[in-house]
């Protein structure tokens, strides 16, 4: 397909989603939706890993800070100082302490792992230093899990509604 024509579907899918979410008429959602899964039963045929993809993302309507596994692995190889916890550490340490990764609408399991690592990375020195007032080695990995935890769900669960963690990563 032609570059022109491609801009002009592309301006004409917008223009026509645009008329969709401004009604209030269900008819018009159902008509949207309803030729969005054909275009993902073609996608899913054609292109599962894109299809995957679409729908994580997806899934950020049910939750107020989200973040695809895609997304929060780029966030945390990006940090800087290092984020201590991989994926599978994090997961064994959130398992260990019976700590439930999930809790909506607040957060999906993404966000939280990206929120610990970035509380600890930008916060568990001072925090070690000035509060417990004692070296960041010397504290329990159990202790300093849970410690985290609370720091990140204060941020996660926000009382005033202001903290998202997409735009404070810039997505």
């Amino acid at each position: 397909m032609s570059a022109p024509k491609t801009a002009e579907l592309k301006e004409q899918y917008d223009f026509l989603y645009d008329y969709m979410a401004a009604s209030r008429d269900p008819k018009n959602m159902k008509a949207f939706g309803s030729v969005m899964t054909e275009m993902m039963d073609a996608m899913l045929q054609k292109m599962p890993n894109e299809a995957e993809e679409m729908i994580q993302k997806l899934e950020s309507i049910r939750w107020s800070n989200y973040l695809t596994p895609k997304e929060a692995e780029q966030i945390v190889d990006n940090m800087r100082p290092k984020a201590p916890w991989n994926r599978d550490v994090w997961n064994n340490a959130m398992q260990q302490l019976g700590i439930s990764v999930e809790e909506q609408p607040y957060y999906n399991r993404c966000a939280l792992w990206v929120e610990m690592n970035k509380q600890y990375s930008d916060h568990a020195e001072t925090i070690a230093e000035r509060i417990i007032k004692k070296p960041l080695a010397s504290i329990p990995a159990e202790e300093i899990v849970s410690g985290i935890h609370a720091l990140a769900l204060d941020v996660l669960k926000d009382k005033d509604g202001v903290y998202n963690i997409r735009r404070y990563f810039g997505l």
